[in-house]
């Protein structure tokens, strides 16, 4: 009885000894996969921080994320390299422990792409060719992730210091018609105007004459506008939702995040198969 139930032990596979006939070279991949990322996140990593040190606070809004960016994959292809180079169980696990936070954020990423796609609904004004946006188009949660009451100062400095109106009011000669003909971008059209709907009267493009009344809808943000150039509609709701419509535009595709799961997945089951591989080589 005695054998026969060691026959049985013996007979049943481990989870480990599933891959002992897969003979397809996981770790000499992994570690090939690794090495090229490791090459790419430090040459952005060290492009990055040149950046970021060499340019002023508004342009940091963008480097300071990369540089967190890079680093995290540089750390991440670092120990999946030594990993699998030294057949580290340690490194491996310190590798994947980056790889799912890696996967998380990219995943979250993803998610408010979609939803900046769905909520990014640009207005076209009648009998113009311009588009408006409004901020009450975007959910909250979205509102307080991109436009921070606290941040949105420093922000509307960076619009006035970059000069983001500068082209429109390039051409002071241009009439009312040509203005509403114009294919404004989302900044010009939300920060160097105010809405259409206020019913202000046009003189130049960055002169428009109050008027008493206002559009209910639109009503705080035709009191915000000023013919200052340091004021202009910089304050405005309309200046705060295409700040957000410009970060959609800016951002990747959703595609681009997809196709960069699906290639991080799989890299990721190359060396967890390496990984389970070097386990059950440790336990022989």
């Amino acid at each position: 009885m005695a054998k026969d139930k060691e026959e049985q032990n013996e007979e049943k596979p481990s989870l480990l000894s599933c891959f002992k006939n897969i003979s397809f070279p996981f770790n000499t991949t992994f570690m090939i996969a690794n090495s090229i990322f490791l090459a790419t996140a430090a040459f952005w990593f060290v492009t990055v921080s040149t950046l970021h040190y060499k340019t002023d606070e508004c342009n940091r809004l963008v480097t300071t994320p990369g540089i967190f960016v890079s680093f995290s994959l540089l750390s991440m292809a670092l120990a999946g390299f030594y990993a699998a180079f030294y057949k580290s169980d340690c490194l491996f696990r310190i590798h994947f422990f980056i790889f799912f936070l890696w996967m998380f954020v990219v995943v979250a990423k993803a998610v408010f792409v979609y939803r900046l796609n769905n909520e990014t609904n640009p207005r076209l004004f009648p009998g113009t060719k311009i588009n408006e946006f409004r901020l009450e188009d975007y959910s909250g949660w979205v509102r307080r992730l991109v436009i921070k009451e606290d941040e949105w100062y420093r922000i509307r400095r960076c619009l006035v210091k970059d000069n983001v109106c500068n082209k429109l009011f390039s051409n002071q000669n241009m009439s009312a018609p040509e203005f509403h003909q114009m294919n404004l971008t989302p900044i010009q059209s939300g920060c160097c105007k105010p809405p259409l709907a206020c019913g202000l009267t046009y003189v130049k493009p960055n002169n428009w004459t109050i008027s008493r009344y206002y559009n209910n809808i639109v009503e705080d943000d035709c009191r915000r506008w000023n013919n200052s150039a340091n004021t202009l509609c910089f304050d405005c709701d309309s200046c705060k939702a295409v700040t957000i419509a410009n970060i959609h535009h800016t951002l990747f595709s959703l595609t681009f995040y997809v196709l960069h799961i699906a290639f991080s997945l799989s890299i990721g089951i190359v060396g967890w198969f390496a990984w389970l591989r070097i386990l059950r080589e440790t336990q022989n």
